[in-house]
């Protein structure tokens, strides 16, 4: 589950990162500091960022 939580944090998916992003604070920061951040993190944050990440790429689908 970290591990990609890891590939979110390099890059957002959509490029533009919404500001109500967990990981919006930490978009300046290089990859090696956003390891260290997310390693820092417990269990029910991780959860929380990778649920707001499922919940905003759906928001980015086309209706069917």
């Amino acid at each position: 589950m970290d591990t990609y939580l890891y590939g979110i944090a390099y890059e957002c998916p959509k490029r533009n990162r919404n500001k109500n992003c967990p990981l919006f604070e930490i978009d300046h920061l290089s990859f090696e500091e956003k390891i260290i951040w997310i390693n820092k993190l417990n269990e029910d944050k991780i959860e929380a960022i990778l649920n707001y990440h499922v919940l905003c790429t759906k928001d980015c689908l086309p209706e069917r």
